[in-house]
């Protein structure tokens, strides 16, 4: 594969792709409600036993009747908002605009269970930009791959962290410029569905995110 793919990869992340299928066989799990629900909505906080609904009681933002056109799952269903009630992540404020850009958060949950499966973070401004990965490391410490990569095409470059928390997996996506971070995609996901590996190269977190994603649990014991 060409790298000149890598970055039209990464700009494609917020192109639409309609990938609803009835065709989900996720298990009932029983729901539980995140520290956010008492103490206000963090996104570091997220469980992932949560549903849809209880991020909108949490935050106070109906973000269950706001679609995503952001690629997903087979079996599962998409919503996102640019909110600052739902932009907040280990206590820092992740809401702005930059390169004409809104922050946003993407969640992606079961057709048949409204659980969460992953949230993304698209940030365009500087100070959330270079900021966040201070404010993941008080949540999950060092990450346990933290990689540089230039694109051979067009010379931009790019790092990419992944970090294992207990089964959840960080895998965080910047370009960086002369000034530092001039975008992140954050992907965080509970490490039971093999079938996200496949999305982040959908959506070019990187050419293989499963190397790196095995790379970094290999390091981390799991």
């Amino acid at each position: 594969m060409k790298a000149t793919i890598f970055v039209i990869l990464f700009a494609m992340t917020i192109q639409s792709c309609n990938s609803k299928s009835n065709g989900g066989k996720d298990k009932a799990v029983q729901v539980e409600s995140s520290a956010a629900v008492s103490a206000g909505f963090d996104l570091a906080d997220v469980t992932f036993k949560e549903t849809i609904q209880s991020v909108d009681k949490s935050s106070g933002v109906s973000v269950s009747t706001s679609p995503s056109e952001e690629k997903t799952l087979t079996g599962y269903e998409r919503v996102e908002s640019t909110s600052p009630k739902l932009l907040t992540y280990n206590h820092s404020d992740l809401s702005g605009t930059g390169n004409n850009m809104t922050n946003k958060v993407i969640f992606h949950y079961t057709e048949k269970d409204s659980i969460l499966a992953m949230y993304e973070l698209r940030i365009y401004n500087a100070a959330p930009n270079n900021g966040l990965v201070k404010s993941i490391e008080g949540k999950a410490g060092k990450p346990a791959v933290d990689r540089a990569v230039k694109d051979s095409g067009s010379g931009v470059d790019f790092r990419q962290c992944v970090w294992v928390k207990d089964n959840v997996i960080y895998f965080l996506l910047q370009e960086l410029d002369k000034t530092g971070v001039k975008t992140s995609n954050l992907a965080v996901f509970k490490n039971d569905n093999k079938d996200i590996y496949k999305l982040l190269g959908q959506k070019g977190y990187a050419i293989s995110p499963q190397s790196l994603i095995e790379e970094a649990l290999a390091k981390a014991g799991k």
